[in-house]
């Protein structure tokens, strides 16, 4: 049974070899400062990538929490628009309960067609006055913007 050399003797070996066989080139003048140089560039850099690491976490940080308000904002002007709905309805009932004896005694068997009628005309210019006025846009500015896309 042959001993085989370990891979560590093998690497010496072959250094050795090479060593021999080859001559390590001069290095240039001012090589080690240099070096120096460089390494110290490259640990600042390293502290640079750090702190914008650092920086870019905060400002992830910093827009989750923004959406997040932008997100509950959304949720309460949903709630509260469903709220608003829900008591035009409530009152829309109440003022045809109340008046539509009343219009009936007035005007007769169209009475029914008459608030049909009327509540489709004021249901369309609550929708208009909603979707024209919006908060934060005059109605210049809406005019204006609609006629830079005419």
């Amino acid at each position: 049974m042959s001993r085989e050399p370990s891979d560590a003797a093998l690497a010496r070996a072959l250094d050795a070899a090479l060593a021999h066989a080859l001559v390590a080139p001069e290095l240039p003048a001012g090589f080690d400062a240099r070096l120096q140089r460089a390494l110290t560039r490259a640990a600042a850099d390293e502290v640079d990538e750090i702190t914008l690491r650092q920086l870019r976490q905060k400002l992830e940080q910093e827009q989750g929490e923004r959406l997040a308000a932008l997100q509950a904002g959304y949720l309460r002007l949903r709630r509260r628009t469903l709220a608003v709905l829900i008591t035009g309805a409530f009152a829309a009932g109440a003022a045809a309960a109340v008046a539509m004896p009343w219009l009936t005694n007035q005007i007769g068997p169209s009475a029914p067609l008459l608030m049909s009628a009327i509540g489709a005309a004021v249901g369309l210019a609550v929708a208009f006055g909603s979707w024209i006025v919006r908060p934060g846009v005059s109605l210049q500015a809406y005019a204006a913007t609609r006629a830079h896309h005419d």
